[in-house]
């Protein structure tokens, strides 16, 4: 009872030296003012730790499935449907690309690199160099030209300055940029620096997070030359441990070699899915931010209003989620490809055009290879007879898949996919006779 009586007594006295109101004293309060005392004190030291400079180059690392591309709602990848499995998101390449040039447009920057909990072993899940999901990044059409590439808009057109190089933050990149290198290479996706987790993964969606923290704190503590003169960005969703554990550690993480966070910032992709974990913070001193986002349009102008990019990169994410949209999207916010994308997210991406008040587009103004395909459909496989205005229309019994439209071969149609609905023609050509 003695030494009980003693430890109490210094409890109490240690609580009120970090200036804590008492009353009367028993042990369970005592604890409980230790414990606030303690969090009052670890505020005040992170209160004192800087956001990332901001002058610093930028590594992305993004998830994949329903970040970087669609999971079409299929388990374990993910859980939303909006869009067909494997769909790279409107916007999101040319999101990624202005978070690498930062508010000031850097012509020097770091190349974007894949934070998966995708395991490592199965080669068959990795982001590989001349993958569509490769060719979304670099911006450049396909040269294989695979017949469902369209389809998983993976040629859309990236609006790249043509001065840009890029460099591998894991081959001295960061060096190299901060030293005025005249090296480097075009923009891409950095295959070879990205980071996987293991099967064992997909026990729960915490572990899948943990790993990608793991990742991120490789990134600083291993062996990439100078990661304490960068930061990271990171893109991930709400639906598998993006956000809870793995930005939640992120935005806390300070480098070890200076009184600075090791991330800059988090845009967590809000999907719509039933059943997944909270993904909610409270804005600390000393932690980096974290926004969710509905549509990579959303997500730039919330990155453009905190100073992540320019104005002038909201623009180019916006012109590119308008072309999507006037190919793929009726002007009501119907789909006119559903193998690609459903209405609901027509109307998402309709909803967020219309925000700036700006008209819906019915043309794209880049120049993507899918448009002109669902115009040779029009002409070659519907077969109708169309007048400016016409609302309805003559069609021959023989119709295509649209997106596949020129790879009708015998073999193909033999898989039973020969076929596509008066539907589907009619919401594909009734815009463009116009």
């Amino acid at each position: 009872m003695h030494f009980r009586s003693l430890w109490l007594g210094i409890t109490c006295f240690r609580a009120l030296a970090c200036n804590v109101e008492l009353g009367a004293c028993d042990e369970s309060e005592a604890l409980n003012l230790l414990q606030r005392s303690a969090v009052k004190r670890e505020s005040a030291v992170r209160s004192q730790v800087a956001q990332c400079n901001e002058s610093l180059p930028t590594q992305v690392f993004m998830d994949v499935d329903d970040t970087y591309v669609s999971s079409g709602g299929h388990w374990p990848a993910g859980c939303e449907g909006l869009y067909g499995k494997g769909v790279v998101f409107p916007g999101m390449t040319q999101f990624v690309l202005e978070l690498s040039r930062g508010p000031n447009e850097a012509s020097k920057v770091l190349q974007p690199a894949v934070m998966s909990a995708r395991p490592d072993g199965i080669d068959f899940l990795r982001i590989k160099e001349d993958s569509y999901e490769d060719a979304a990044m670099n911006g450049r059409p396909s040269s294989s030209d695979p017949a469902n590439w369209d389809q998983l808009n993976a040629d859309m057109e990236l609006l790249i300055s043509p001065g840009l190089r890029s460099y591998h933050y894991q081959a001295g990149g960061i060096s190299e940029i901060l030293n005025g290198s005249a090296n480097g290479v075009p923009f891409g996706l950095d295959t070879s620096g990205s980071k996987y987790g293991a099967i064992s993964d997909f026990v729960d969606v915490a572990k899948m997070g943990t790993t990608k923290y793991h990742g991120f704190e490789d990134f600083f503590e291993g062996k990439v030359k100078d990661a304490d003169e960068a930061c990271v960005v990171f893109i991930g969703d709400d639906g598998q441990g993006d956000c809870h554990p793995a930005a939640e550690n992120m935005r806390k993480y300070v480098k070890k070699s200076r009184n600075e966070l090791g991330l800059k910032v988090a845009f967590i992709h809000n999907l719509s899915c039933s059943q997944k974990p909270a993904c909610d913070h409270k804005d600390e001193d000393g932690e980096a931010p974290v926004f969710l986002f509905k549509t990579y349009l959303d997500a730039a102008r919330t990155a453009s209003q905190h100073g992540y990019i320019s104005a002038a990169a909201v623009e180019r994410v916006k012109k590119e989620v308008q072309s999507f949209y006037a190919v793929y999207c009726s002007q009501e916010g119907h789909t006119k490809a559903p193998e690609t994308l459903s209405s609901e997210a027509c109307l998402g991406l309709k909803t967020s055009l219309s925000k700036d008040g700006d008209e819906i587009p019915t043309k794209p103004s880049l120049q993507l290879r899918v448009a002109d395909r669902f115009k040779a459909f029009c002409s070659q496989c519907c077969k109708g007879t169309f007048a400016s205005g016409a609302s309805s229309f003559k069609f021959e019994s023989r119709r295509f898949r649209c997106h596949n439209m020129y790879h009708t071969t015998s073999w193909w149609r033999s898989l039973g996919h020969s076929e596509a609905s008066t539907e589907a023609c009619t919401a594909h050509c009734a815009e463009s006779a116009n």
